[in-house]
C-alpha cells in the first residue's frame, strides 16, 4: 500500500477544503493517509473554528457567491468531510502541539475527526519518512 503524508499550514477555508478532497481522493484510492494540521489550519481546527467559511484573500469580492456554491455542493462541512475521508480508507488526522498554543486552541475543543495532537518532530518520524509522497497545503 502507498503512504502519503500531508501537511496543510494555511488556514483559509478553500485550503482547508482542497486537502480534505486530496486526502478523501487519496483514501478512496486505496492510499495510506496521515494529515497533520499546523500553524494556521490548525487553529482552524476547533469546532467551532472549522464552522467559519472564511476564504483567502484571492476570493475578495465573491466571497458570498462562493459560500453559496460550496453550500449546495455538500462541501460546506469541513469536519463532515474528514469524518467521510476516514470511513472511505485508511486515514490519520493530526494537529500540532505548537500551533495549538499559539492559537490558544485546547485539544479538548479540536473537532473529534481529529486522532491526536503531536509535535512536528513526532509527525515527521511517523509519516513523512516512510512516505512515498508528501503533499502540502
Amino acid at each position: 500500500m502507498k503512504k502519503i503524508a500531508v501537511i496543510i499550514t494555511r488556514g483559509g477555508y478553500n485550503n482547508l477544503l482542497q486537502a480534505c478532497e486530496w486526502i478523501a481522493l487519496a483514501a478512496e484510492s486505496g492510499v495510506e493517509v496521515s494529515a497533520y494540521f499546523r500553524d494556521e489550519a490548525a487553529g482552524r481546527m476547533s469546532q467551532i473554528k472549522i464552522q467559519e467559511l472564511t476564504m483567502s484573500a484571492d476570493y475578495r469580492g465573491c466571497e458570498a457567491a462562493v459560500r453559496d456554491l460550496l453550500r449546495q455542493e455538500g462541501k460546506s462541512d469541513l469536519s463532515k468531510l474528514l469524518r467521510n475521508a476516514k470511513e472511505s480508507g485508511n486515514v490519520k488526522l493530526s494537529a500540532c502541539q505548537d500551533s495549538l498554543r499559539y492559537f490558544d486552541v485546547k485539544p479538548e475543543d479540536l473537532i473529534p475527526e481529529l486522532d491526536e495532537v503531536q509535535t512536528a518532530e513526532a509527525f515527521w518520524k511517523e509519516a513523512v519518512l516512510d512516505a512515498d509522497q508528501v503533499m502540502t497545503f
